[in-house]
């Protein structure tokens, strides 16, 4: 907790299932912004933890996901975001091939995302 009320913008790194026994408690610090979540190896794709980000989201925090390991790639945020209902508090990190922009662009509009780009 000390640490979050040094910092901006804090978030937590839960690296791995065994890790979300902890999050209950980091909800509950009222300084920590949001939670970056990755599964771990041999686990499924970060799309696949809808509870996990409904429960960071209802906590008020935002969420961070990589989409590497993902087997649906860049379109795992599309999959989190219908598991939600919004893109809110979103933050997704991963790359596409520059042929996906158009769809990507599409994706953004139809959920209300300025891209910034």
């Amino acid at each position: 907790m000390a640490s979050c009320k040094k910092l901006t913008n804090p978030f937590y790194h839960l690296d791995g299932v065994p890790q979300l026994k902890h999050l209950d408690s980091l909800l509950e610090i009222p300084e920590l912004k949001g939670v970056q979540w990755v599964p771990g190896a041999g686990q499924p794709g970060v799309s696949e933890w809808p509870e996990v980000y409904r429960e960071i989201r209802d906590a008020g925090k935002l969420i961070q996901f990589f989409t590497g390991q993902d087997p649906h790639g860049w379109r795992a945020w599309e999959v989190i975001v219908n598991h939600l209902g919004s893109a809110k508090g979103i933050i997704m990190i991963g790359d596409a091939p520059v042929e996906d922009e158009p769809e990507i662009r599409e994706l953004y509009r139809r959920f209300g995302v300025d891209a910034g780009c």
